[in-house]
Formats: structure tokens, sequence, C-alpha cells
């Protein structure tokens, strides 16, 4: 019969196995994964060499946004949905996360 102390000892010696080949990989990871950070938008676009780019809008129609919130909980998600139309509907205004978070929170 193994002792207790024989398999701690062992599962000891296993999980630095474990560990010590994760180490690696890791490593590497933290390396590479900054060097990806500016390609990790949710919607990454390539353009096809032949194709020309899509026109931009240059302005938007001002719609008069999403119902305020009244603080239930029941109405916190069409709030919310309401508040990803209206962004969707002006790009131009809301280019950033920031813009959206400070719209939403006013």
């Amino acid at each position: 019969m193994v002792s207790a102390s024989a398999e701690a000892k062992h599962a000891a010696v296993t999980h630095e196995q474990a560990f010590s080949s994760l180490a690696n990989p890791v490593q590497q990871l933290t390396t590479v994964i900054p060097q990806l950070a500016p390609l990790s938008s949710p919607l990454l676009l390539v353009p096809n060499a032949s194709s020309s780019p899509p026109p931009r809008p240059t302005s938007e129609l001002c719609f008069g946004g999403p119902e305020l919130y009244a603080v239930e909980p029941k109405g916190c998600n069409p709030f919310l949905a309401n508040c990803t139309i209206f962004f969707a509907q002006q790009p131009l205004t809301f280019t950033t996360e920031k813009a959206k978070v400070a719209f939403t929170i006013n």
C-alpha cells in the first residue's frame, strides 16, 4: 500500500511537471497578445484589392433617442437595446465606446 506522503509527493511532482509544460506557452502568449491588441476589433474587414471602399457618410439624421430609463429592472434590457439601435443609426456621432457610455449615463 502506498503511503499518503508518497501520494502527495507524486501529486506534487505531477503538478510541477504540468505547470512547467504550461510556462513556455503562457510566456509566448504574453509576448504575442500585446502585438495583436490593435487587431482585436470585433469586426476586422480585409478589403478586396479590386474593390473600392464603401462610401462614408458625411452627415447623419438626428433622431430623438431612446426613452429615459426609469431605473426599473424590467426596463433595463429594452433601454439598452434602444441605445444600441440609436448608436447604429448615428455611427459618426458615436465613434467610441466612451461616447456611447457618456450618452447612456446622461
